[in-house]
Order: structure tokens, then sequence, then C-alpha cells
């Protein structure tokens, strides 16, 4: 259920929430997206995002995915509730080869620019469940590697994941009117 992930060290969780920090905090399309909702800061949204999942109580480690392009698209998508209402036909989380079947991710331009782009090393946030990987932070990389996948374009990024083991079910997260 987990093949395809090589250790490399245990994480706390501020260490995990600065590898966020690091992949998103800077890009505007974000920032915009958190002030409009009151937040005066990134730390305090995603903060917020994530508060019911309690990860400052849950055991982290870092790994290195081998062959992102055919490990990725396995990987589950969040229980966000915009991308439920938008795109998981009645499902709570989906895998990211079923998202890259879905027309509207496969034409997003979103998507399409980080396939042109893909960043060489990057890290996503996820949790291992019963159902496999869910991925809690990385949702866009994760869908334009799973239409790379489907489409035959080569992308050979270095990709890592800070991982928990989460028992349970999985809360709801985000909020609806979020652009996905």
């Amino acid at each position: 259920m987990f093949d395809g992930l090589q250790f490399i060290r245990a994480l706390t969780w501020q260490e995990v929430f600065g590898l966020w920090e690091h992949e998103e905090s800077h890009l505007p399309h974000w920032i915009e997206h958190y002030k409009k909702r009151g937040f005066t800061s990134w730390k305090d949204w995603r903060s917020s995002s994530v508060r019911d999942l309690r990860p400052e109580s849950l055991t982290w480690s870092l790994y290195e995915i081998s062959e992102p392009t055919t490990v990725v698209p396995k990987f589950y998508a969040g229980p966000f509730r915009a991308w439920i209402n938008k795109y998981y036909a009645g499902e709570k989380i989906v895998p990211f080869g079923f998202l890259a079947s879905h027309n509207e991710i496969e034409q997003d331009q979103n998507i399409s620019g980080i396939i042109s782009d893909f960043p060489t090393d990057s890290t996503l946030v996820g949790l291992k469940t019963q159902e496999g990987i869910v991925i809690i932070e990385g949702l866009h990389r994760c869908c334009a590697l799973a239409v790379a996948h489907k489409q035959n374009i080569e992308m050979h990024p270095r990709m890592f994941i800070a991982c928990a083991e989460f028992s349970g079910g999985l809360p709801l997260l985000g909020q609806e009117n979020s652009p996905t």
C-alpha cells in the first residue's frame, strides 16, 4: 500500500509546516486567497485549515517518492470540501489517477502550467490511512503528475512526502467556496 516510499528521517510538525510554508506561502494566488478570507498570514490560514487533523499530535516522517509519475497517481486527494463538490463524484477521497480522467482537471491551465514548469524538488504533505496515502498539501502538483502520466508526458522530478499515520475518519477540510 505504501510502495515507492523511501524513508529518510523523522520530522516534527513544525518542520513539516515549514516545508509546506516554503512550497506555497510566497505564491501570489494563495496570498490573495487567504487575505480575501480574512486571514492576516499564510500561517494563520493553513493552521486553521488543518486544525481538525491535530497534526501536532501525529508522528511525522520524511520519505523520498521513487518514480513520482507512477506512484503519485495512486495517492488519494484529501477530503477538501471544494474538491469533493467539484470532482469527487460523491466520494470523500479519490485517487489522483481518477482525477486525471476528469476533463476539467485535464484541461485546467494551472495544472498545465505546473506540468510545463514542474519544480525540480518538491515536497508533499500526506497521511497514511487504511485506504492509502491521502494528500493534504500538494493536490495541484499531484494532479499535474497524474495528468502527465495519463498523457505519457515524461517528467523526472525529485519528490518527497512528509507523512504521518492517521487512524480513524478524516475530517472534512477547507471551505466549500475555495478555488481549486
